[in-house]
C-alpha cells in the first residue's frame, strides 16, 4: 500500500529533468534554510550556506518559463486572443496552485480555533480581516506579510504575476499598432514589467533613509516591489520561441551558464549574512542597503535566467538520481505549502532542543515529515485537483 502511495508514476515522456534539477534544487535550498529552526539556539550559519542558491528566486524564474511558454503559445496560435482565453489560461493555474494552498490554510485556521477552544480564547490567529486577505492574495500586497502562514508571500507574488501578464498583454496588444508582430507585443510586456519594477524600486530605494532595518525583506516580500520577479522566466520562454539560435547555441548553452552559476554564488555570498559585519566595519553598510533595495533582484534574476537554455535542453539524467529528482520535483509545491508552518511550527518546534544532537535529531525528523506529508500531499489531493481542470478547461494550442 506505501508503495503505491509513494509511486507517483509521472509520465516521463513530458518531463525535462534538467528543469526538475532546478525545481528540486529551489525546494530543497527553501526547506533547508528553514531546517535550521530545528537546531535552536545550536543553529550555527555556516560558509557552505552562503553559496547556496535563493530557492525561492529559482521558483520565480522556472514558474515564469512555464507561463511564459504558455501564453506565448497562447497569443500566437489564437488570432482573437481575449477575455475568454485568459479566463481559460487562469483556470488552469488556478487548479493548479489554489485547492492545495486553500487546503493548508484552512487547516492551520482551524487548528488555531481549536487551540483557542482548548486554551480559553488565545488562538494565535491574526485579525478577521488579516486572514480574509489571505483568501485573495493581499496579505502582503504593499506591507510586509504577517506573522502568520508567512511563506505564503511568494505565492501571493506569483499569483498576481498571473493576473497582470495575461491581462498585460491584451492591453498592450490593442494599444500598440497593427503592424507590430505578437514576438514584439510580447517582448514589450515583459520590460515594461521588468523595467517598471527595477525603477519603482530604484526611486525607493533613493527615497526611503538607508538606514531602516530589514533592508532585502522590505522589498523581497511585498508584491508591489516584486512584480517582475516571475519576469524574468518569461524573458527565458520568449528566447526561446524567438532567438533558437541563441537559446541553442554555444554562449548560452555554456559561457552563459557558467556566468549564471558564478553570478548566483556572488550574489549569494556578497549579500549573506555572515559578512555583514564587514560592511559595517567598512563603513559602506549604506551601499549595501541601497544594492539591497534596488538591483539585487535584478542581477539575481538574470543570473538564474542564464541558467535555463542549457537545463532546459537536459532531457534525460543518470537512471539512479532520475527518480529521487522527479520525485522532489514533483511534490515540490506541496513541501513549500507544509514544511514551515505546519511541520516545523506545530511539530518540530514544540519538541525542546537540550543539546545539539537533539537539535540535528529534529532537523532529520523534519526532513523526514516534510517529504512523506508533501508526497500524501500531493497523490491524495494537489494531484486530482490538478486534474481536475481538464473538465472545466480546454488545453492551450501547442505551436506547429
Amino acid at each position: 500500500m506505501l508503495n503505491r502511495l509513494f509511486a507517483l508514476r509521472p509520465d516521463e515522456t513530458r518531463r525535462v529533468f534538467g528543469l526538475d534539477v532546478l525545481r528540486a534544487i529551489a525546494i530543497l535550498t527553501v526547506v533547508d534554510a528553514h531546517s535550521g529552526a530545528a537546531m535552536g539556539s545550536y543553529f550555527k550559519l555556516g560558509l557552505l550556506h552562503q553559496c547556496i542558491p535563493d530557492g525561492v528566486e529559482l521558483f520565480f524564474v522556472l514558474s515564469g518559463f512555464l507561463i511564459g511558454g504558455i501564453l506565448i503559445r497562447l497569443f500566437e496560435r489564437d488570432q482573437h486572443y481575449g477575455w475568454r482565453e485568459i479566463g481559460n489560461f487562469w483556470t488552469r493555474r488556478w487548479f493548479r496552485t489554489l485547492p492545495a494552498y486553500y487546503l493548508v490554510l484552512g487547516g492551520l485556521i482551524v487548528f488555531g480555533l481549536l487551540r483557542g477552544w482548548d486554551n480559553g480564547g488565545s488562538t494565535g490567529l491574526p485579525a478577521k480581516s488579516i486572514l480574509a486577505s489571505y483568501f485573495v492574495f493581499l496579505q502582503n500586497f504593499d506591507h510586509y506579510i504577517y506573522e502568520f502562514f508567512p511563506e505564503t508571500w511568494s505565492l501571493a507574488i506569483e499569483e498576481w504575476s498571473y493576473l497582470l501578464l495575461p491581462t498585460l498583454l491584451l492591453l498592450v496588444s490593442a494599444l500598440t499598432p497593427k503592424t507590430w508582430s505578437r514576438q514584439r507585443v510580447i517582448l514589450t510586456v515583459i520590460l515594461l514589467v521588468i523595467v517598471g519594477s527595477n525603477v519603482g524600486r530604484l526611486v525607493q530605494a533613493v527615497r526611503i533613509p538607508l538606514d531602516i532595518p530589514n533592508p532585502e525583506l522590505g522589498y523581497r516580500g511585498i508584491v508591489l516591489t516584486r512584480l517582475d520577479a516571475i519576469a524574468y522566466g518569461v524573458l527565458a520562454a520568449w528566447l526561446k520561441q524567438y532567438k533558437p539560435g541563441f537559446w541553442n547555441g554555444r554562449w548560452a548553452q555554456n559561457t552563459g551558464f557558467w556566468l549564471g552559476v558564478a553570478l548566483t554564488i556572488g550574489v549569494a555570498v556578497t549579500s549573506s549574512i555572515l559578512i555583514l559585519p564587514y560592511y559595517v566595519d567598512g563603513g559602506v553598510y549604506p551601499m549595501y542597503v541601497f544594492y539591497k533595495r534596488s538591483i539585487y533582484f535584478l542581477v539575481m534574476g538574470v543570473s538564474m535566467l542564464l541558467l535555463v537554455p542549457r537545463m532546459s535542453n537536459w532531457q534525460t539524467g543518470p537512471r539512479l538520481l532520475t527518480p529521487f529528482v522527479t520525485h522532489i520535483s514533483l511534490i515540490s509545491y506541496s513541501m513549500y505549502l507544509l514544511n514551515l508552518s505546519v511541520i516545523m511550527a506545530l511539530i518540530i518546534n514544540p519538541i525542546p532542543t537540550t543539546s545539539v544532537w537533539v537539535g540535528y535529531g529534529k532537523v532529520l525528523l523534519f526532513w523526514v515529515l516534510t517529504i512523506v506529508a508533501a508526497t500524501v500531499l500531493y497523490r491524495l489531493y494537489e494531484k486530482p485537483m490538478t486534474q481536475l481542470r481538464e473538465r472545466f478547461s480546454k488545453k492551450e494550442a501547442k505551436l506547429l
